[in-house]
Parts: structure tokens; C-alpha cells; sequence
């Protein structure tokens, strides 16, 4: 019974947005019965050849092939131009009209996503660490086809940006509940907050108010926010499941997708863990292959290396990569080499 309500409601709503189109369409629908009944009761046409005249009568093509003969035929067709010429219109009209205004609402930020949804992104602290962030999202091949939504009131419409990676964007605040729901937190699996300025701890306390909301709609999801004091109080009482310093986008998507990988990085990179990280010069020419077997033998392991010259090091090296005499190798040990 509850359904039979509730689609009796859903189908009074869409008559009543869609008042005029309907309209539009009854009275051509009567004009068009009209007409073919006199064309194949009074001219004596087949159904198909009525049928066809009404139509090309209708698009103004008028070919001249078929043409009323009587007086009742020749007024009905009148009557019928002027009915359907309007009624098209008006439908050709308020479907052009509610198309803009989709793409308009969307481009503002005012559609619901109705896809099921795997990144929501609240904040927007600029334009580069965003696309950045989806960029990276994309990269894993579990995630290359995810569908990503970007939560926020800092713009007034969506960027090119994200026209061009295929971005759902909406506006309003992420704390809020409505909001949230255009966005289909429901159906996120993860969702990422950011700290909209890194350097006002107030920015803390938005965050977490959009994590609050956000367990509260869907606890299942996955939810990692950036914090900007040292403590994270604010992001236990919301429940958050990981909240970390203000981080650059390869991190937060990395902990995102495989979660440990800051806490990881903290550990390698801080020098109260076990095994601290150096630089050590090399004399002599050499392949990757051999520098990881050398280090080895020397109890430390290899993690990457930067020929001189070269402005950033290459964390992701091949087997037979030429390293050059006076490149740097970045390596893990409990003690400098010698």
C-alpha cells in the first residue's frame, strides 16, 4: 500500500512540473485524432498515408504529395497547422528551457548526484591540491573509472577542471545535512576533509563538524581530515577514522586507498625509529641493480637515487638504471654509511 502512495505522489509531482509539456502534448494528441479521422473518413485515405500526412504536416515539411480534397478536410488541416505548430513549440520550448536549466544548476552546483559514489572531497583550500588529489585518485587502477564529488562554498560554479576529469561538484557547506545528501554520502566509500586555510586552527572545527555530519549520514565510509593543531581532540569526539597534519595529495590519497601510509612515512622519515634515511655520493658509474646489492651487503636498503644534475630524486628505479658517478642514493639504516 505504501507504494502504491508514494508513486501516486511521485507521479501528481512530476504532472504538476511538468504542467505545460503535458498540456502541449493532450491538446496535440486530440488535434492529431481529429484530423486522421477525417482524413480516412472523409478523403478516403489508408491509416498509414493519414498518419504520414499529419506528421509532415506538423514539421512544416508540407511535400504537396497528399492534400485534403474537401471543405471539412482543408478546414480540419487548418485548424490541425495551427494546434501542432504551438504544441510543438511549446514542448520543443519547455524541454530546451528545463535542459538549460540542468546544465545551469549543475554547473553551479545545485544538482543532486544520484551515482553511487566513491571519493567526496569537502573543502577547497585551491584549485592545484584538488586536482591534484583526484588526479592521483585515478591513478590506482581500482579507482580509475570512480566516480569523485568536491563539497564546497568557496565557488560560485564548477571550474573548467573539473568538467574536463569528470568532477561532480556541490555547493554549500560540508557540515550541513542537506548538502551532504545532494552530494550521496550515503553511497560514498571514502570521503576526504581538508583543511580550507593550513595555517587557522579554526579550520580544525569546521572539519570536524563535517565529519560529524558525515559518520552520522554514512559510518561505513572511510574518512580521513586534515588537522592544523597538534592534537587531534576535536577529530576523536567526531569519530573520525584518521586525521592527519595538513598533508601534500600523494599522502592523503595513499593513506586514502591503502590506510597506514602517512603513519609509514612518519616512521621511516622520523629519527627515532630504528632505521633512519641518508643520502651517500657515489664514485663511480654504476647500475641500480648493483648499488641495492651493495647496500645490502652493508645492512642498509637502497630507496632511490638522483644523478647530478637532476632536481628530484626517482623513488620508483629500475634494475638497469645507469646511476652516474656523483649521484645521490636516499637509503634506510640505523647508522650513516661510511
Amino acid at each position: 500500500m505504501h507504494y502504491w502512495i508514494v508513486l501516486f505522489k511521485k507521479i501528481r509531482k512530476c504532472r504538476h512540473e511538468n504542467r505545460e509539456i503535458i498540456s502541449a502534448i493532450i491538446l496535440f494528441c486530440i488535434a492529431l485524432t481529429l484530423l486522421n479521422a477525417v482524413m480516412i473518413f472523409k478523403e478516403g485515405l489508408d491509416p498509414f498515408s493519414s498518419l504520414y500526412f499529419s506528421f509532415v504536416t506538423a514539421t512544416t515539411v508540407g511535400y504537396g504529395d497528399i492534400s485534403p480534397t474537401t471543405t471539412i478536410g482543408k478546414i480540419s488541416t487548418v485548424i490541425y497547422m495551427l494546434v501542432s505548430i504551438g504544441a510543438l513549440g511549446t514542448a520543443i520550448g519547455v524541454i530546451t528551457t528545463k535542459a538549460f536549466d540542468f546544465l545551469t544548476r549543475k554547473k553551479k552546483g545545485l544538482t543532486v548526484i544520484k551515482d553511487n559514489v566513491d571519493l567526496i572531497i569537502i573543502g577547497y583550500p585551491n584549485e592545484a591540491k584538488v586536482c591534484k588529489i583526484v588526479q592521483e585518485f585515478r591513478q590506482d587502477p581500482r579507482f580509475r573509472t570512480s566516480v569523485v564529488v568536491v563539497v564546497t562554498n568557496r565557488l560560485e560554479e564548477r571550474p573548467a577542471w573539473m568538467s574536463e576529469e569528470m568532477v561532480f561538484f556541490v555547493k554549500g557547506l560540508g557540515s550541513k545535512k542537506e548538502v551532504l545528501e545532494q552530494a550521496n554520502v550515503r553511497s560514498a566509500h571514502h570521503v576526504l576533509v581538508l583543511a580550507n586555510d593550513p595555517f587557522d586552527e579554526v579550520s580544525d572545527e569546521f572539519s570536524s563538524s563535517a565529519v560529524i555530519m558525515s559518520e552520522r549520514l554514512n559510518p561505513d565510509a572511510y574518512t580521513i581530515a586534515e588537522k592544523v593543531r597538534e592534537d587531534s581532540y576535536l577529530f576523536e569526539i567526531a569519530e573520525c577514522d584518521r586525521a592527519v597534519p595538513v598533508s601534500r595529495a600523494g599522502e592523503l590519497v595513499q593513506e586514502l586507498q591503502d590506510p597506514g601510509a602517512i603513519e609509514f612515512a612518519e616512521c621511516i622519515f622520523s629519527n627515532q625509529s630504528k632505521g633512519n634515511q641518508y643520502n651517500i655520493k657515489l664514485d663511480k658509474d654504476i647500475s641500480w641493480g648493483e648499488v641495492v646489492l651493495d647496500l645490502l651487503d652493508k645492512g642498509a636498503t637502497a630507496i632511490g637515487y638522483r644523478n647530478a644534475g637532476k632536481s628530484g630524486f626517482n623513488f620508483i628505479p629500475k634494475k638497469d638504471d645507469a646511476i652516474k658517478a656523483g649521484a645521490s642514493v636516499k637509503y634506510i639504516a640505523k647508522d650513516p654509511l661510511k
